[in-house]
């Protein structure tokens, strides 16, 4: 009995110490940024075209499932939209702001939904017949688990990320 109590308090400690650490971490790194980058063998100008096609983005947006406008007009500075993306077998709302357009310099979006928010500021930068394109990512939850869920999943969505982008070069690369 006294060894199953023993057993007991340490089991109970070390998962209260488990927590304490994983939500520490949604503390100290609220937000984590990270960065996906390709070079299409595209110009600049075919590249933000396919980017900012709306039409295709079901060809590289891993999950996209349908989109739909609130207000203002496509590229506008402070228009909106949902886009229906699934994962994992869960559908997710997220409501995207389109906050600085510069036509074949930049494009940046805020996506929000109940768990996050997300900016994303992506350039794209004249590199010869190329384009370099580089997508910087700012991404925080809304409470607490979810700010530490993300700091401990930071590398598994920078690789979905970098997937996305590299599916978006294969877009790009097959325009004429």
């Amino acid at each position: 009995m006294k060894k199953l109590k023993k057993f007991l308090k340490y089991f109970f400690i070390t998962i209260l110490l488990l927590a304490v650490i994983f939500f520490s971490l949604g503390i100290i790194f609220s937000t984590i940024t990270y960065e996906s980058k390709v070079n299409v063998n595209k110009p600049v100008e075919t590249s933000f075209g396919v980017f900012t096609n709306a039409m295709k983005l079901s060809d590289w947006v891993i999950g996209l499932k349908g989109i739909g406008w609130i207000s203002g007009g496509q590229n506008e500075i402070g228009s909106k939209w949902i886009f229906i993306v699934t994962q994992h077998g869960s559908d997710y709302k997220l409501t995207q702001t389109l906050k600085e357009f510069k036509k074949n310099e930049l494009f940046v979006t805020n996506a929000d939904n109940e768990l996050f928010t997300d900016d994303v500021e992506v350039k794209f930068i004249p590199n010869g017949t190329s384009t370099d394109i580089v997508a910087t990512s700012h991404l925080s939850g809304k409470n607490i688990f979810w700010k530490s869920a993300f700091v401990c999943a930071q590398s598994l969505l920078r690789k979905q990320d970098q997937e996305m982008y590299n599916k978006l070069k294969e877009v790009i690369e097959k325009e004429n």
